[in-house]
């Protein structure tokens, strides 16, 4: 760790220099940053006189070294075979004997003094990071007690700055609630809101400090009408947050199209091989298809049911679905569908079994990883286009072009960027009518890249503290439009689709804002936990040998802070780690493909050619820009021939696609323990196999709950989940114990490489755009089964990367893991 004279005092000086407080510095934040605004000088400044150095040590000291007592106790993060040489108590009573024992031992002197050189000096590494960082109180403190060690006869025992040494806690967690949300309690409709922090990361925030900011933030509104404008009143915020709330639960496409009709949902059972229709009807129903639980009253009526002689009926419908009212608020009994809950209507719990739901209301919108788009496909839930003379007894096992999977072939995926490329093809750019002009698609197609990327949808909670939206950070989180990109069923007519998203999408993302994280269920230990907070926020990874060969990041000081932003209070409000305290758990760090090192599939499918032109579109608000023409002021032929010019030649948007750094975005971490699995893609079942690379395993199984002939992924926090590792339990498993064709799951030559069949459809899908969507199923019997397991060896589908925390021991992981449930 660094380089020092005596190689016996290495391992000391590894664990003594945690101890910490006053200044809260780290590596990678300023040498100089202190709370109290001091700079450089060691001479301490004239404060509160002391009888004695016991006496000062107990006054300025003590309540730092509660610090250093995080990790340097029995048991903690410090005691190894090193760290022995400094332990403390849990009682304070000997920190003054063991602090000066130690400064004895590492040769005495004052800021020479290895105490104060690797607990300040950034050259140093250190997993405690730099808590007396030159001129902050604590390090005057300390040279003041030193000196007087040093020097008795010259001894001025004078305390620096405040009289208050007393330390922010390391725990506490806003759960991911927006300033806005916490500001406005109590506050009356016209009080008027305080800054977004979404909007602070613009470049030059944070420069030189602990977390690193490099995905900014844009106006995407700003040559938008006063009605698409965000809130400026605490009015105006609980408005637009109802509003949306209606939208999303009773209002927006459920209420729009024909619908089902409650007899028709009610016979749903009949393709699942039963006799007559289940009492537990509504669990089989959210079992074979991923459609989960809903945190409100959903009903809809039960066959021979008046739903309005009910309260809307017996029946509970999953989230998505919405039993219509008439205009006078009857039921009438028809059930409408809103295709945003099958990417974001996630849950965590069993209710049948009698468990809490892990998401309510407040909570709703994590990513769906249970969705199972093959069964719904199959039992015609939703539909396919099939190919032209196909059979129809294949189209309904997913050979053709299905555009409910777009080549989805696994349980709890989704291609909604896929989904995405192809309704901006299909429709005009300008007007989102129908228009796939020739020449856009060519200068689309020239660019081969992989259109069928899996992805794991990200948890609508931590919107409120993301400045981009996207695991690529695409666009602005002020970029609304793109919230209704599934909110409406005029696809086809683009002025009824414009004018929907743009009457809708401020108030969806308002509420979408207004949301927190669900509490962790367990027991936490607190101990532990606030050893993994100092780690989390001040272990640099990159100072460990494991990592030296390893890209830095962009910026920061290392840890998991300077990626996924600052969450503890004591780091909070340290000025070493955000220029202010509203910057709370923002997370707006894009990190580059040769540092993060995860599968790239994802970030491939945005090729030059669609993030240029995407910054062309509607979707990127062109009004008022420089050179826009109103489509209605075009005639028809040049409207439907422009999507075809070069994107140079077209006029940028307000809020363009990210095409600085090529890369992903780390996420914000509320709530994180009810997001498995983990990465962009969902390889990763336990956020213990993020920080351990050697641990994650090539193909696996979610534990698997079956009621008669219907079977998916157990939900049970009791059964499923694993609160040690954080994630889902699962089973490892090899190519030969998977179901289906041994064929198509094992490579002859190498089990543990893509079989013959992958590696086809994977050279097809890098090289031809579109060519994936076209299903190959597995026709042996129980290929069908394939879809509830994860295999790594398919293109996209990678768990590689983030090995950096590869670095982090046992003891460290444990502690961040246990951090992480806080939040």
């Amino acid at each position: 760790m660094g380089q020092i004279k005596a190689l016996s005092l290495v391992c000391f000086v590894t664990v003594i220099a945690a101890c910490g407080g006053g200044g809260g510095g780290v590596q990678g934040g300023s040498n100089n940053a202190s709370n109290d605004g001091a700079q450089g000088s060691a001479e301490p400044s004239r404060g509160a006189s002391f009888s004695s150095d016991e006496e000062f040590f107990a006054a300025r000291m003590a309540p730092r070294m509660d610090f250093c007592r995080t990790c340097h106790i029995p048991d903690g993060v410090a005691d190894t075979d090193e760290g022995k040489r400094f332990m403390l108590s849990t009682s304070s009573s000997g920190d003054y004997a063991n602090t000066h024992a130690a400064w004895k031992a590492l040769g005495e002197g004052v800021e020479s003094n290895l105490l104060i050189v690797e607990n300040s000096d950034n050259s140093e590494p250190h997993s405690g990071g730099k808590n007396w960082p030159v001129g902050s109180d604590a390090y005057k403190d300390m040279v003041t007690l030193l000196s007087c060690w040093d020097d008795p006869a010259s001894c001025l025992l004078e305390s620096s700055g405040s009289d208050n040494v007393e330390e922010l806690p390391l725990l506490g967690s806003s759960r991911a609630r927006h300033r806005w949300s916490t500001f406005c309690e109590g506050q009356p409709d016209s009080a008027i809101l305080p800054v977004d922090p979404r909007t602070l990361i613009q470049p030059g925030i944070n420069e030189g400090k602990a977390v690193f900011y490099n995905a900014w933030y844009e106006d995407c509104h700003v040559n938008q009408p006063d009605s698409m404008q965000a809130p400026k009143t605490c009015g105006e915020y609980r408005s637009q947050r109802d509003a949306g709330k209606h939208w999303f639960t009773d209002g927006g496409p459920t209420m729009v199209g024909e619908g089902i009709d409650a007899e028709s949902y009610n016979q749903r059972w009949q393709a699942w091989g039963l006799s007559e229709r289940p009492e537990n009807f509504d669990e089989m129903y959210r079992l074979r298809y991923g459609a989960n639980a809903a945190p409100y009253h959903n009903p809809y009526p039960l066959p021979g049911e008046d739903p309005n002689a009910t309260n809307g009926g017996s029946g509970q419908l999953p989230q998505g679905f919405r039993q219509r009212r008439d205009e006078d608020g009857n039921w009438t009994g028809v059930i409408g569908e809103n295709g945003c809950f099958m990417c974001h209507g996630g849950q965590i719990g069993d209710p049948d079994n009698g468990e809490t739901l892990g998401v309510q209301m407040e909570n709703i919108g994590p990513g769906n990883n249970n969705t199972d788009l093959n069964m719904q496909v199959m039992d015609g839930v939703i539909g396919a286009v099939p190919i032209p003379g196909l059979a129809a007894g294949l189209e309904e096992i997913g050979v053709g072009i299905n555009l409910g999977l777009l080549g989805m072939s696994q349980r709890g995926q989704n291609n909604a960027v896929g989904g995405f490329e192809l309704l901006f093809m299909i429709t005009d750019y300008d007007t989102v009518d129908i228009n796939p002009n020739p020449a856009k698609l060519a200068l689309n197609s020239a660019e081969p890249h992989p259109t069928v990327e899996q992805q794991d949808t990200p948890s609508w909670w931590n919107y409120s503290h993301r400045s981009r939206k996207f695991f690529d950070a695409g666009v602005s989180i002020d970029a609304t439009r793109i919230v209704m990109a599934a909110g409406s069923s005029a696809l086809g007519d683009g002025a009824a689709y414009t004018a929907n998203a743009d009457a809708h999408a401020r108030n969806a993302s308002t509420f979408i804002t207004s949301l927190e994280s669900p509490a962790y269920p367990g027991d936490i230990d607190t101990q532990l936990a606030e050893e993994g907070a100092i780690l989390f926020h001040a272990k640099d990874l990159w100072a460990e040998e494991a990592n030296s060969d390893k890209p830095r990041p962009l910026g920061g000081n290392g840890s998991c802070a300077s990626c996924h932003g600052a969450y503890s209070p004591r780091f909070v409000n340290d000025p070493n780690y955000l220029e202010t305290p509203a910057l709370e758990g923002v997370a707006g760090h894009i990190s580059p493909l040769d540092v993060i090192g995860t599968d790239r599939a994802r970030s491939d499918e945005l090729s030059p050619y669609l993030r240029d032109a995407y910054s062309t579109t509607w979707w990127a608000f062109p009004e008022g820009q420089p050179g826009w023409v109103d489509p209605e002021d075009k005639n028809a032929l040049q409207e439907q021939i422009d999507d075809g010019l070069p994107a140079d030649q077209r006029v940028e948007g307000a809020c363009g696609w990210e095409r600085g750094v090529i890369g992903y975005q780390a996420p914000p971490l509320y709530g994180v323990w009810a997001t498995a699995p983990y990465f962009h893609n969902g390889s990763v079942p336990t956020v213990e196999q993020v920080l351990n690379s050697s641990e994650r395993p090539a193909i696996w199984r979610r534990p698997i709950k079956t009621i008669g002939p219907v079977e998916g992924f157990d939900l049970s926090i009791e059964r499923a989940y694993d609160h040690k590792r954080l994630g889902w339990k699962h089973d490892v498993l090899e190519c030969s114990d998977m179901p289906g064709s041994m064929l198509m799951n094992c490579n002859p030559v190498d089990p543990e490489q893509p079989s013959i069949t992958q590696i086809i459809e994977g050279f097809l899908n890098e090289t031809i755009n579109w060519s994936s969507i076209v299903g190959v199923p597995d026709l042996a019997p129980g290929g069908i089964d394939k879809r509830l397991i994860f295999d790594t060896r398919k293109v996209g589908n990678g768990n590689q990367g983030h090995d950096f925390s590869d670095a982090l021991t046992e003891r460290e992981r444990l502690a961040v893991i246990e951090y992480l449930k806080t939040l």
